[in-house]
């Protein structure tokens, strides 16, 4: 069995650095009973009314950023597809209710690569590419994950890549030490307590009852923080939650890795 993981993928130069995050991105691969077959992932830079399933024989790389050092440019992630596994999600999805569309033409944007890369850096594992919705409700897209959950007793590994503390109004580019705002500590300590009690009738609420829901996920942002309640989700058959790191930059952009469920 395996677990799926809510992973942050911050600015697009973490592709590139070497620090206390990019360290521990490194390490989920240990984390694994074994190596897996696939792996299916949300992204947040993939927003769609259906749910997308992105499936090609190598994926294309998306540099979907403007501004960043030409570096950045030059990385190829030329992950394989796996057709087996994106004809069992669509099917998984379809036999939920869930209006799917099958897509055959969109590469790897950063959301995937910059986390996958780190990860998994010889891009040798087959992928399966997913879109969010933010405009469901939390119970819409945890069903969608829980239709998923299948797929982890296949050694298909779920990740979500996303920002629990994402805005850009807030962001302090003088901030390099890796503090941040008090009222984002402050989501994040509601956010662990409703993660790992399992609460997901508070997290359907969370704009209402976690401090400073406003800031934290502000309305034009949501789409960062939905995939973790994709892949908190697919692990709904075992209801464990562990965060793994936390750690912020520009005060205001948190670097959060999340497992679910166990590894067995």
């Amino acid at each position: 069995m395996m677990p799926s993981f809510f992973v942050a993928h911050g600015a697009p130069l973490l592709a590139i650095e070497n620090n206390s995050y990019t360290q521990a991105m490194h390490q989920i691969s240990s984390l694994l009973p074994r190596r897996p077959r696939a792996i299916v992932m949300f992204s947040a830079h993939w927003e769609a009314f259906d749910q997308m399933v992105g499936t090609m024989e190598t994926f294309p790389t998306i540099h979907d950023f403007g501004g960043f050092p030409q570096e950045l440019y030059e990385i190829q992630y030329p992950a394989k597809g796996d057709q087996q596994i994106a004809d069992e999600t669509v099917q998984l999805l379809r036999d939920a209710g869930v209006p799917v569309t099958v897509n055959t033409t969109r590469g790897l944007d950063h959301g995937h690569w910059v986390v996958l890369r780190h990860i998994f850096p010889d891009a040798d594992i087959p992928v399966v590419a997913l879109s969010v919705n933010p405009n469901l409700t939390v119970a819409q897209q945890y069903m969608i994950g829980k239709a998923l959950s299948p797929l982890r007793e296949k050694d298909v590994l779920i990740i979500g890549s996303g920002g629990t503390v994402h805005n850009f109004s807030y962001i302090d580019m003088r901030e390099t030490q890796g503090r941040a705002f008090e009222w984002a500590l402050e989501f994040e300590e509601w956010l662990h307590q409703s993660l790992s009690g399992w609460k997901v009738d508070d997290l359907a609420r969370y704009r209402e009852l976690a401090p400073h829901a406003e800031k934290a996920v502000p309305a034009y942002g949501s789409e960062h923080f939905v995939p973790l309640l994709y892949v908190m989700g697919a692990a709904d058959d075992e209801r464990t939650a562990k965060r793994l790191h936390m750690s912020f930059r520009y005060g205001s952009l948190s670097h959060t890795i999340w497992q679910f469920g166990e590894a067995k």
